[in-house]
């Protein structure tokens, strides 16, 4: 069961045509706790004409997004924590709605933050594959490297204008394409696949759409054959989210059960997928 924060709208600032930051503050911020994590998240509960009094695990209310940035200032026991939220406001769905149209002293309630950028000790070197959802990620995991880091960096985007500039210590070569995120077929997986391979020591990070995530994730398997602590691969939003939740929500109560526990805490989360994802699709999720 995961905690519930209430927050307030402190404002927000359109950082790019299609990219609008949410700042966020107030509420029950000051018992939230970042992961440490450069592309950490939480579910965001986008209320209707209801008040947010929590955090509920429901799609149909509930997005999730990166946390850019969080500040605490103040204080031992009078800390003041700010939270900002970059979300992509290309479509007229719920999330981006709610950014365009947030007034300050809105409240919204935020799930407890996780995380899953981890690059094993010891390596250097990355590879970085994103539509304009995992922008936001992105650019906090490269302003938080080190200078000893080296980046290739692939971000599909819905227009050249929002392309941002990346500050970091790291040594970045970003590509940008305009395709995917839900208005043109996705590049991902092209791009990877006139690649040359990563050595062995690159960490692989993806994150997009689910299903050109699956696909990326297959790629990856059969063609750069890595082991799953050597890559991440996040799916960070549906293009058909109602027709996989109607899906789901006429599963029998055996098969959800299945579902559950192909889940291991023990194992880490790319060895899950592994088993995960063939029975998710086997059953039209």
């Amino acid at each position: 069961m995961t905690d519930s924060y209430l927050a307030e709208v402190l404002g927000t600032t359109q950082i790019t045509p299609n990219l609008r930051r949410v700042h966020l503050g107030g509420g029950d911020l000051a018992r939230w706790e970042a992961t440490g994590k450069p592309d950490e998240y939480v579910h965001v509960h986008i209320p209707d004409a209801d008040a947010a009094e929590g955090w509920e695990d429901d799609h149909d209310i509930a997005r999730h997004y990166t946390i850019r940035r969080h500040s605490i200032a103040g204080e031992p026991g009078a800390e003041a924590v700010t939270i900002d939220l970059d979300v992509v406001t290309h479509g007229h769905g719920r999330g981006a709605t709610w950014a365009k149209t947030c007034q300050p002293g809105d409240h919204v309630a935020i799930s407890t933050a996780r995380g899953f950028y981890g690059p094993p000790e010891g390596t250097t070197k990355r590879l970085l594959i994103a539509d304009a959802t995992g922008l936001p990620a992105v650019a906090r995991i490269l302003e938080e490297a080190s200078a000893d880091e080296e980046f290739d960096v692939i971000i599909e985007l819905l227009d050249l204008a929002d392309k941002v500039t990346f500050a970091s210590a790291a040594t970045v070569r970003p590509v940008w394409r305009v395709s995917g995120n839900g208005r043109s077929p996705s590049a991902l997986e092209a791009c990877m696949s006139r690649a040359s391979t990563p050595d062995e020591d690159v960490y692989v990070w993806i994150a997009g759409e689910t299903s050109e995530t699956r696909r990326a994730r297959k790629f990856l398997r059969a063609n750069w054959g890595r082991h799953h602590t050597s890559y991440r691969i996040v799916g960070y939003w549906l293009s058909n989210q109602e027709e996989l939740m109607a899906t789901y929500a006429a599963l029998s109560d055996e098969v959800r059960d299945r579902y559950e526990a192909i889940w291991d805490e023990e194992r880490s989360d790319e060895a899950n997928w592994e088993e995960l994802e063939p029975f998710l699709v086997s059953h039209g999720l």
